[in-house]
């Protein structure tokens, strides 16, 4: 490709397997209408996203295939763990999260992260200057601050901080993707360096700023919110899962509208300069301020995957624990009336439903085939 690529990959816990699904048709289906595997230059992901994000960051055919092989047969124990104990232990359990401070513990994650990572295919990646960067993005627990940490090759790369955000570059690790991906309240905060940060979707869920500053030509942004936000009436008073699970669609809004309204109207300028001035406006414009034009594509479910999950869930097939099980089944129940349970949608790390996501993420990316071409090869 004769342009810089970029990807912005959102969280939303084991809504990634919709993600996944749509990079499974992005890497294996559109370069046989493109004529090559359109592999991103600059990677940014947040959460389950920047997990996502490692394997495209890799330009490696294998890792994408252990994407896929990962989300089709991923399992609870995979991901989280929860006090296994009688019923008088899970209470004191329970009420001593006020001073533990998390609800489940990320230790299966951790191992998973760890054997993932030990091929190296990503360090390969950045030295060989393929993946140009690679972005993960964190809040710092202390201050609230969005944190991007980057791991690039290139000593020429360099973007401002987010707003009320910092940089700090440096080699990627399981810590920085465990710190990504700890949703408050439910899993711990991770440790960095001495400092403590959380779940990057708090600021930031899908993070288009590193990409749209790192100089990217080209971006498309992978959601796991269903983009329909009407509003439907209201039968009975609102569930505990049904506001946490809202709760955390709303932390994890995103200003991906207003970035792309800002891109729109500075490519608008630019096609009203050179109109009137000639192709010199662009050219003094990028030499002298570094802007340029740039052309956003996003996918995002057109189905709610939290009806999607409604659909899914079986009890009697998903495997894990007494205590987990559980919860899955109260937080299904609470979710009969609305057909939908958002908070279910992101924790159910089961093939049941993992299987399901994926393939709703690689049929939305090839119904969109052609405005797809057109965007890689106009």
């Amino acid at each position: 490709m004769k342009y810089i690529f970029g990807l912005a990959l959102a969280g939303g816990g084991a809504r990634g397997a919709y993600a996944a699904g749509v990079l499974r048709y992005m890497f294996t289906e559109l370069p046989k209408h493109i004529g090559e595997v359109p592999w991103p230059k600059i990677v940014s992901g947040t959460s389950v996203g920047a997990l996502n994000g490692y394997f495209a960051a890799c330009h490696d055919p294998n890792e994408i295939r252990r994407m896929q092989e990962i989300w089709q047969n991923i399992s609870i124990q995979d991901v989280f763990s929860f006090y296994e104990g009688g019923t008088f232990g899970t209470l004191r359990y329970m009420l001593g999260m006020s001073s533990r401070g998390h609800l489940l513990s990320q230790a299966p994650l951790r191992k998973l992260i760890q054997q993932e990572a030990s091929r190296r295919s990503l360090r390969k990646s950045i030295a060989a200057n393929l993946c140009r960067a690679y972005i993960v993005s964190a809040t710092h627990l202390q201050t609230g601050e969005g944190t991007l940490f980057i791991e690039t090759n290139d000593p020429t790369f360099e973007i401002p901080p987010p707003p009320f955000g910092s940089i700090e570059y440096s080699k990627i690790y399981p810590e920085h993707l465990i710190a990504s991906s700890a949703i408050p309240v439910l899993f711990p905060p991770e440790a960095i360096d001495g400092e403590y940060f959380i779940d990057g979707g708090v600021r930031q869920n899908a993070p288009l700023h590193p990409v749209l500053y790192g100089g990217a030509q080209k971006i498309l942004v992978i959601g796991t919110r269903y983009a329909n936000t009407k509003r439907n009436s209201q039968g009975t008073d609102p569930t505990l899962s049904q506001i946490a699970g809202k709760t955390l669609n709303a932390l994890t809004l995103d200003p991906i509208e207003r970035d792309a309204r800002s891109t729109n109207l500075i490519n608008s300028i630019i096609d009203w300069g050179v109109e009137r001035y000639g192709e010199e406006f662009s050219n003094t414009l990028l030499k002298d301020k570094g802007i340029r034009k740039t052309e956003i594509i996003q996918i995002q479910p057109s189905e709610s995957l939290g009806s999607l999950v409604m659909d899914c869930y079986d009890a009697q097939k998903v495997q894990t624990t007494r205590n987990i099980k559980w919860l899955l089944n109260k937080l299904y129940s609470q979710g009969k009336e609305s057909g939908d349970s958002d908070l279910l949608s992101q924790i159910l790390f089961d093939q049941c439903y993992t299987k399901a996501a994926e393939r709703l993420g690689f049929y939305d990316a090839q119904k969109r085939q052609e405005e797809l071409i057109s965007f890689f090869l106009d």
